[in-house]
């Protein structure tokens, strides 16, 4: 009888999203890049980037936006997976450490449209109230976006 045993050997490293923005703190420029199923957080200082942290997101991140609602003085992270399951993340500071927490998450799938063949587009309204996904060809989805509410439906 034989086993196998698979695994991936090497971390991705081709970069599917990008953005800039204050997320681990109001007084830091931070670089986040997606890298498949990983997102790595990165400082921007004189000297270059320094690493801060590299998260496993159980997902292909294909959408990633930054925002900062009104009257916050961090960014939030908006990710959307290839299987079409969104989150909402903000980086927390307790002293050394730093977490990353989720606010809100939730599949915006439909069973019957058709998947858009030029890819999944995000886009975040400048006022932080919705966030529009256009996810399948002829069908523009609109998730509406309140601090009270840990569900993302569309």
């Amino acid at each position: 009888m034989s086993y196998n045993y698979v695994v991936t050997a090497h971390k991705p490293t081709s970069v599917g999203a990008c953005a800039t923005g204050n997320f681990t703190s109001p007084n830091d420029l931070n670089l986040l890049l997606a890298k498949n199923t990983r997102l790595e957080i990165y400082l921007v200082t004189p000297e270059g980037l320094r690493a801060l942290k590299e998260i496993s997101i159980y997902g292909r991140i294909t959408v990633m936006k930054l925002f900062r609602p009104p009257g916050d003085v961090k960014d939030f992270l908006f990710i959307l997976t290839h299987k079409y399951n969104a989150a909402i993340l903000e980086c927390v500071n307790e002293g050394e450490n730093m977490e990353i927490v989720t606010l809100a998450h939730g599949n915006v799938s439909d069973a019957i449209a058709r998947p858009s063949e030029t890819g999944s587009i995000g886009i975040i309204d400048p006022l932080c109230k919705v966030i529009g996904l256009r996810l399948y060809d002829g069908l523009f989805k609109i998730i509406p976006l309140d601090r009270d509410i840990k569900e993302l439906k569309a």
